[in-house]
């Protein structure tokens, strides 16, 4: 059995919306940065401001992806982070056929036979 996290086709990040509010990445940032006080943000202020943001975090509990239903926020293997599906597949050892295939959403823990 082994598994490997896949990039979902619209893997970026600039897809998801608040669960609860419905806002995306970026309304829900001037949001934030209104309520910390920065009337009009900007791109650039908008930017500096996540950078500097304490405790941010993409939970897949808050987000959900508009293009990708089934892909889940996860941290590749490369350290970045992108709505992801992860793949399983199971090999028997002694003929080596592929005895299954199947997707799952990008968090979604190895399933032992």
């Amino acid at each position: 059995m082994d598994a490997t996290l896949l990039e979902a086709n619209a893997a970026r990040l600039k897809s998801i919306v608040r669960k609860d509010t419905g806002e995306d990445y970026r309304q829900y940032l001037r949001r934030l940065a209104k309520e910390a006080g920065i009337e009009d943000p900007t791109d650039d202020d908008l930017k500096r401001f996540d950078q500097k943001r304490k405790g941010k975090k993409l939970s897949n509990d808050d987000w959900r992806s508009t293009t990708e239903p089934d892909g889940r926020i996860a941290k590749m293997k490369d350290g970045t982070t992108h709505i992801a599906h992860k793949a399983e597949h199971a090999v028997d050892p002694e003929s080596e056929l592929l005895l299954a295939a199947t997707v799952q959403p990008g968090t979604a823990a190895i399933r032992r036979a």
